[in-house]
């Protein structure tokens, strides 16, 4: 793949579960270096659309192509390395209770059968916890939790990054720490970040651009405007463009 080819590429993607249509046609590209803010109400496609640039799932029509690469293609070993440069943020943090954020930072390492005590310990540096490297997660507020599960994900230095719901369950101030270290990973980790979520303030606050999904159909993609000015609510995607600035 070329440096100016789009990392996620959707061409007319469905997928079926049963009578029901999770995603229908949907097609869209996702350059290198942007922010792309997934937005959608619950039922939406949001996290089926995640399963599928995880590589966690496949089309059941069209096609995605990761990285320039085909996951349908791919042999299991071969998935599991295209896997290796995707990183996932949780909205759970999904951390091991029973381990320190220094551990849990290192799992991806571990579970590739390497190390790199330097690596970690910069990472921890670098999202303002090198303090709370012993600490388990139980001694952590919300943001500094969801701050290790930053580091975890950028550990394997990947390419794109998912961040699922990051902020849904932070105070404002933990929100708004998170989305600015997301926004300087963009800068200083060359990450392609797609950040799925029901908070437009959030979008607006670091995405490029904007997609909405309703009802498994993307009703429309535009580019963020900062100075928009928030309305009131009528219809879902009326309210996203005035908050994203459409």
């Amino acid at each position: 793949m070329q440096d100016n080819d789009p990392v996620v590429v959707l061409e007319h993607v469905s997928v079926q579960y049963g009578d029901v249509a999770a995603l229908d046609d949907v097609t869209l590209e996702i350059q290198q270096g942007e922010i792309i803010g997934i937005v959608g109400e619950s039922g939406a496609g949001k996290s089926t659309l995640l399963n599928l640039l995880d590589a966690a799932t496949h089309p059941t029509g069209g096609r995605v192509t990761l990285h320039g690469t085909d996951p349908t293609q791919l042999s299991g070993r071969e998935i599991r390395l295209l896997r290796r440069r995707i990183g996932m943020i949780f909205q759970g943090f999904n951390l091991l209770a029973n381990r320190t954020a220094r551990q849990n930072v290192a799992l991806p390492l571990r579970l590739q059968r390497t190390q790199d005590p330097a690596l970690v310990a910069e990472l921890l540096d670098y999202v303002g916890l090198a303090d709370r490297a012993d600490h388990y997660p139980a001694q952590l507020s919300g943001g500094q939790k969801q701050r290790v599960a930053i580091a975890r994900a950028l550990v394997t230095r990947p390419g794109l990054l998912l961040a699922d719901e990051p902020t849904s369950s932070l105070d404002t101030r933990a929100t708004e720490d998170v989305l600015e270290l997301l926004a300087s990973t963009r800068r200083d980790f060359d990450a392609t970040i797609v950040l799925v979520t029901h908070e437009l303030e959030s979008v607006a606050a670091i995405a490029d651009r904007a997609a909405v999904l309703e009802r498994g159909a993307l009703r429309s993609v535009f580019p963020v405007v900062r100075s928009a000015v928030h309305e009131r609510r009528d219809s879902y995607l009326a309210h996203a463009q005035r908050v994203l600035g459409a």
